[in-house]
């Protein structure tokens, strides 16, 4: 996926998929299912998406311990993902609200900063644009380092960029990246994103401000 070769990525799970058969691992089935799923989110296929993530859940209720909180993060990051690309911002923060207290749960940066990626969708949902970047500099912050090749964070940075600037862009990333890893993390947290935008009087799209000053 990061080599934007999806039929190949399909490929690849498609003959995982059928090492998993025979293993008989009901866990690792979950977890392939979660991974075709993100797939199928990231190239447009929303129904078969809807219908693994479904599946997931129902499986979840008789593998309770699968992944312990790293799978449910994922889990949640991949509902959250299907949520956003049906504009279902409501669907989405509730997943993210359980994904991430998983990740921080697990304690693993790298998850907690998938979520993070994800929890910058959201705010790109919300026309937040400076807010997303600062998420997504929040997020490369948790990870420990930048990631150019994610397709979810170059759409986001492109949709940024376009709405603020190259200039505002940098800087409110900068601002996200600087941050320690206990801010960064107190930055992320989907709750804030919520009480920020109850807060805000009247919301604006942080590229409409932009556009006027």
């Amino acid at each position: 996926m990061r080599l934007d070769e999806p039929a190949r990525a399909a490929e690849t799970i498609a003959v995982a998929r059928e090492r998993v058969l025979r293993s008989a691992s009901p866990e690792m089935a979950i977890l392939l299912d979660a991974r075709e799923a993100a797939l199928r989110v990231r190239t447009g296929d929303l129904p078969q998406a809807r219908e693994l993530v479904e599946s997931i859940e129902a499986g979840l209720s008789e593998h309770v311990v699968f992944g312990g909180d790293q799978g449910q993060a994922l889990l949640g990051a991949v509902r959250s993902a299907l949520c956003l690309e049906l504009g279902d911002g409501p669907g989405a923060e509730e997943a993210l609200g359980r994904a991430y207290a998983a990740a921080v749960d697990s304690r693993d940066m790298p998850i907690v900063a998938t979520i993070a990626v994800t929890v910058a969708g959201l705010a790109a949902l919300h026309g937040r644009y400076r807010e997303v970047a600062v998420l997504l500099g929040a997020a490369a912050r948790l990870r420990g380092a930048h990631d150019r090749t994610d397709p979810q964070i170059r759409t986001l940075s492109d949709r940024s960029r376009a709405a603020l600037g190259n200039e505002r862009f940098a800087e409110a990333y900068e601002t996200g990246w600087q941050l320690d890893v206990t801010a960064a993390l107190s930055r992320t947290d989907p709750a804030r994103l919520r009480r920020t935008s109850s807060s805000a009087s009247p919301p604006e799209p942080d590229g409409a401000q932009t556009r006027r000053a």
